[in-house]
């Protein structure tokens, strides 16, 4: 998600290029955080070496696509799919025994999916864009749920419990969809703000995607009737974030007011982490609208891990 706010970013001339592109480096220090506390403070600057290396090539390979320089382009890709791919794969494979063809397999699909939507943006085409998006999400999901559950098998000192119960994949699928809502429906409004119809009509599409993939979630989860009525609630959530960016009277006391009680209710949640995501979801948006380019990225990623304890609420 961040490599497509900042590829998008770059195409579309932003000020927010700069404020993603550090932000990579934000969630490189959490994710070899994590690495460490079960692997230990050499695997995690290992891990931290090869992911800012894919990183770079990933911002290099945006940069001659942008730029019209196309050696700058296929060199970045030649060092991502000869050097990256077998070296993150073999580190993945070393420290988790996490099969190494299944890590290369979905490390290259996934840079492929990179490399498939900084095309798409590049071009405007905007459907395949964030299709390509949704799909590199998947991969590096599939990627996750793999090392988590070696991690959980090989110390169940450190992380007790079962990795394999349904209550465990309810919650990693509704932590997944609800952050991918998050960052999709910021990709929406920072379109909607800046009057890319053509590309806020896209990202409405792909939001609409998720909303049916949260709605079958809920559907398993609570109940048939559930389904349709988040749908309902989901909907008019997303219109009213769409007309809050628009300027709309109005659309942030749906927001707060209306969209929180409804929402609350069906879930059975606790109202004050919905309070919280969705204020800060408005705040990106208010970034979007004064065009806060140094506070919008950390925003962003700060509605989006709000969207975690309402995941664990829910299931709560």
């Amino acid at each position: 998600m961040i490599v497509a706010k900042g590829s998008a970013a770059a195409v579309n001339h932003s000020d927010q290029y700069a404020s993603y592109t550090s932000l990579l480096g934000t969630n490189a220090g959490a994710l070899s955080a994590v690495i460490g506390s079960a692997f230990g403070n050499t695997a995690a600057l290992q891990f931290t070496s090869a992911w800012n290396m894919q990183n770079a090539y990933l911002v290099d390979y945006a940069i001659g696509v942008v730029t019209h320089n196309d050696d700058k382009a296929k060199a970045a890709m030649f060092e991502l799919t000869h050097s990256f791919v077998p070296q993150f794969a073999q580190l993945i494979n070393s420290m988790s025994r996490v099969p190494l063809d299944q890590v290369t397999q979905l490390t290259s699909q996934r840079i492929a999916d990179d490399k498939a939507f900084i095309d798409d943006v590049f071009a405007g085409n905007y459907a395949s864009y964030y299709s390509h998006l949704d799909t590199a999400y998947g991969h590096t999901a599939r990627l996750g749920d793999a090392l988590a559950t070696e991690i959980a098998i090989r110390f169940p000192d450190k992380f007790p419990g079962d990795a394999f119960t349904h209550a465990v994949d309810l919650r990693v699928s509704l932590s997944n969809l609800l952050q991918e809502h998050s960052y999709l429906a910021t990709m929406a409004t920072d379109a909607a703000v800046a009057g890319r119809t053509t590309e806020s009509n896209a990202a409405s599409s792909a939001l609409a995607g998720n909303g049916s993939a949260l709605a079958a979630v809920f559907k398993a989860s609570i109940g048939p009737a559930a389904g349709s009525r988040f749908t309902e609630i989901w909907t008019g959530m997303d219109n009213a974030l769409l007309s809050y960016a628009a300027g709309t009277s109005g659309a942030k006391q749906v927001l707060t007011e209306k969209f929180v009680t409804d929402f609350t209710a069906l879930a059975h949640i606790h109202k004050p982490q919905l309070v919280d995501q969705v204020n800060a979801t408005i705040k990106v948006i208010d970034d979007q609208r004064a065009k806060s380019s140094k506070t919008v990225a950390n925003d962003d990623r700060a509605a989006a891990t709000a969207m975690q304890p309402v995941a664990d609420s829910i299931q709560g």
